[in-house]
């Protein structure tokens, strides 16, 4: 009863093992690169969205402004 409760730790342990091994995701630095090129992209357009938006504003205040002189 010992034996085959100890044999099956072990083999419940080595599928865990084994199971983790057959899931991890090495992609290495090529993914990483990636990826950060993918979000230095976003911020960049992010940067141009919040630059241009004042301006539109500022444009839409003047003539709201010229409008009611």
């Amino acid at each position: 009863m010992r034996r085959t409760h100890f044999a099956t730790v072990i083999v419940t342990a080595a599928l865990a093992v084994s199971a983790t091994s057959v899931f991890a995701r090495d992609d290495g630095p090529r993914f990483a690169q990636d990826r950060l090129d993918a979000i230095v992209a976003q911020h960049q357009e992010a940067s141009r969205h919040i630059a241009q938006t004042p301006s539109q504003e500022k444009r839409a205040q003047h003539k709201t402004q010229q409008g009611a002189s």
